[in-house]
């Protein structure tokens, strides 16, 4: 190959260019291109955005999966819009992704329905004839209608300020991506604010290059070494608060040896285990001790999260501040024995 066409070859990317040293060893030329460095975003700037995310416009964040995303929105209390994430499993192309996606949000309105009863304008066909399919117990969707017309009119009577798509991009096989990408590009250009949501920053190659202009990237906090460090169970955990109070339950006469600190508990249908910090494993019962940081995101998110795994997986959950056993750990006791007299009452053991 001669000089002009290795320069060639070189300003087109169909190589990578690498100088050899004296040794061998691959050198990266001055024409491979340096990694993106995109602006980064914290949680709540993230729940912000997409909260007032106009329609037909888009987010793409990196670094974190949908049900992550789906994970913050749904711990946000003054989350105001609604939010689908998008099912695409098994989908190979962009128009059964689609499909998909109104048989979902046909199944939204069925739900949702009658409250847009009375929406119904003598002039709207669809709404007359989704009237009567919902009035029947039948999903409102109609193939053989315009996809871009189902998605405007099925979104507007789930949620007339309109429904947020959350999508997930395959940041590893641009051979699943190229379908979804094609799926939400359609529907951004047919009114709907999406996002879309990669789990890791991809190669900047088709069909990423479409959605990574303007891509931020997720800025996790740091989690403290006291938060990642993990202590065998029945050992007492750092926290004073903890200590405090298991000090307590093993002066109670009711309440000695029912409980272990920090404890594994298996959550989820695949197995999952979460530590807790207080558990009574004979009445299945789980005491958190919640300090100041769990008042804010992420943490509060995470833990209504872990609230619904445990309580799927049997167990009762009691959550007391450090400030209420700061204030009355005799009272923060109590509260612990009425549950364990509860479920005793109501024979609720393993």
């Amino acid at each position: 190959m001669n000089l002009c066409c290795k320069l060639y070859a070189r300003l087109r990317g169909l190589s990578a260019p690498r100088i050899q040293g004296k040794h061998g060893f691959g050198l990266r030329s001055s024409f491979e291109r340096s990694e993106t460095v995109r602006p980064r975003i914290t949680a709540d700037e993230l729940v912000r955005r997409i909260a007032a995310l106009p329609a037909g416009d888009r987010v793409v964040v990196l670094g974190i999966g949908i049900q992550s995303v789906a994970d913050l929105l749904s711990g946000d209390p003054g989350l105001t819009r609604s939010v689908l994430t998008v099912a695409h499993d098994g989908a190979v192309s962009g128009p059964a992704i689609l499909d998909k996606l109104l048989d979902d949000l046909a199944a939204l309105a069925l739900l949702r329905w009658p409250s847009w009863r009375n929406e119904i304008g003598d002039g709207d066909p669809w709404m007359k004839a989704a009237s009567k399919r919902a009035a029947l117990g039948v999903p409102p969707r109609f193939r053989r209608t315009a996809r871009e017309l189902e998605l405007i009119r099925l979104t507007n009577v789930i949620d007339p300020a309109g429904v947020v798509l959350l999508w997930e991009v395959d940041p590893a096989s641009a051979l699943h991506a190229r379908p979804v990408i094609e799926a939400l590009e359609w529907c951004a250009r047919h009114g709907a604010p999406v996002v879309a949501a990669l789990p890791a920053t991809p190669p900047e190659i088709a069909p990423y290059d479409r959605v990574l202009y303007g891509a931020v990237a997720f800025g996790r906090i740091e989690v403290p070494a006291v938060a990642r460090f993990i202590v065998p169970a029945g050992t007492h955990h750092a926290s004073q608060t903890e200590r405090q109070v298991a000090a307590a339950l093993e002066q109670d006469a009711n309440l000695t040896g029912l409980f272990a600190c920090n404890a594994p508990v298996a959550i989820g249908a695949w197995g999952g285990t979460a530590r807790v910090d207080l558990l009574c494993a004979e009445h299945r019962i789980v005491v958190e001790l919640d300090g100041p940081e769990h008042r804010a995101e992420p943490k509060f998110g995470g833990d209504r999260h872990r609230d619904y795994e445990l309580l799927t997986a049997g167990y009762l959950v009691l959550r007391l501040t450090n400030e209420q056993v700061a204030a009355d750990l005799p009272l923060a006791i109590e509260k612990i024995r009425a549950v364990v007299e509860l479920r005793r009452q109501r024979g609720m053991s393993r």
